[in-house]
């Protein structure tokens, strides 16, 4: 907590306790004599960045407890994420489940622009909620900045700096802080308007001509890095946007794209069908991926990359062959796309969706969420193998057993891991079973 600026002696502090952020606690001495009276606090220019030692390499992920996140496209630890969605999509409800539930050890939340009613939610929710990490109030590692979208435009321009400004200082008492921007659309808008009234010559959609080089600042500020006081800190930053009639074409998105190697997209149509988190997974990426295979290797995970591209690849081939069955109707479809359709639903009912009200299923350890794929992506070998030996599509389909496969996330709890194993010996008693052509029996 000392300025960066300052160094020498220090020639007096004072005891321990609790003192106001600004009362003097500590005196430093320079070699030519000239003293310096620090308290906790120190004036910073927020459009400057803190001064670090060096930036450090990925060591590992932002951990959110929401499986499409952490498993499919996740976030490096000091990494930089879009969350872009329409209207109605819940990218303010997914912003606040990663505070609630990401491992950081503090929470820096910006609601930029946002309505009063949300900022008035968070501060009286957070306060009742407890932290899953410490036990405690989870409004002791979070801290609020609000602008609210009836407050000055020039104090909405500056709210993005002044958040990450604050985690920057938070950072180098060598912690990890994670910053939540809602959203950066309504940032770029108030950029907009104070270029507007300076007379400067409009860019596209009416943006200043600086937009971009102003949210590769803002991004940059992503970092692991070493502190000036030798210790590790971490700012990861997710910034949602918020494209006006759900275009993404528009230049706040496309500028963020380029400035961010994770990107999570908010679709409308999932929200609509009641699909939480409503991340797309086709339409969504991480370019963290490679940096982060130690990591599932080390969590008893080694075949996460293969398994990820599978289920990926599943989902891929379920958006071609629907719109086929809408044409000629599921029946219609050869057996090993019926498979596919099958093995898609499972992966989306089971493994994506997950549900904020549950006790069990809000939040989801590494540990569980590899035995979740390691489960059904056996479960999608095993029906594989039954379709070559010649068992009925309908068979498979119709097995009692995937319907606790589909509930397993909200059935099988982190004190139960244990669950999924007896769930795999389940699995291959029911298929050995259809291999017999007792198909009631099966499961």
């Amino acid at each position: 907590m000392v300025p960066p600026w300052v160094n020498g002696e220090v020639t007096w502090i004072d005891e321990a306790g609790e003192y106001p952020d600004d009362k003097t606690i500590c005196i430093i001495k320079e070699s030519d004599g000239k003293e310096h009276q620090l308290s906790m606090c120190h004036d910073w220019p927020v459009r400057e960045p803190r001064p670090i030692k060096k930036r450090m390499k990925i060591q590992g992920p932002l951990l959110t407890g929401q499986r499409i996140l952490d498993s499919l496209f996740p976030l490096a630890c000091g990494g930089r994420a879009a969350m872009p969605g329409g209207f109605g999509t819940g990218k303010t409800v997914l912003q606040e489940t990663l505070a609630k539930w990401c491992d950081a050890d503090v929470i820096v939340y910006v609601g930029c622009g946002e309505r009063g009613n949300e900022m008035a939610g968070v501060l009286d929710e957070f306060p009742q909620l407890e932290d899953p990490h410490s036990g405690r109030q989870l409004m002791e590692r979070t801290l609020i900045i609000a602008n609210t979208s009836n407050m000055p435009v020039a104090a909405r321009e500056a709210s993005i700096y002044t958040a990450v400004t604050v985690a920057e200082y938070l950072r180098d008492q060598g912690l990890r802080v994670a910053l939540m921007a809602d959203s950066t659309s309504r940032w770029a808008e108030a950029l907009r308007e104070v270029s507007g009234r300076l007379g400067e010559l409009p860019g596209e959609s009416g943006y200043p001509a600086y937009l971009s080089s102003r949210l590769a600042d803002f991004y940059e500020r992503a970092a692991a890095v070493h502190t000036l006081c030798g210790k590790t800190g971490f700012v990861t930053l997710i910034g949602a946007i918020s494209p006006p009639g759900g275009d993404f074409s528009e230049p706040v998105t496309t500028h963020t794209k380029r400035y961010t190697k994770v990107y999570w997209t908010l679709d409308s149509t999932r929200a609509q069908a009641r699909f939480y988190p409503a991340v797309h997974p086709l339409l969504s990426y991480s370019e963290d991926i490679q940096s982060l295979v130690d990591f599932w290797k080390q969590n008893h995970h080694p075949d996460w990359l293969k398994q990820r591209r599978r289920f990926l690849s599943m989902m891929e081939d379920q958006q071609r062959l629907e719109r086929m069955a809408r044409i000629i109707g599921k029946d219609a479809l050869p057996p090993r796309q019926q498979h596919t359709l099958m093995c898609a639903e499972l992966i989306n009912e089971a493994f994506l969706s997950q549900s904020a009200f549950s006790d069990i299923d809000r939040y989801c350890s590494p540990q569980r969420q590899a035995a979740m794929m390691r489960l059904i992506h056996h479960f999608i070998v095993k029906s594989e193998e039954a379709l070559e030996r010649g068992v009925a599509i309908e068979d498979i389909s119709s097995m009692p057993l995937l319907r606790r496969l589909q509930r397993m996330g909200e059935e099988i709890g982190e004190d139960n891991i244990k669950a999924f194993t007896q769930l795999s010996h389940s699995l291959d008693e029911a298929f050995s079973k259809l291999k017999e052509g007792e198909t009631d029996a099966a499961g």
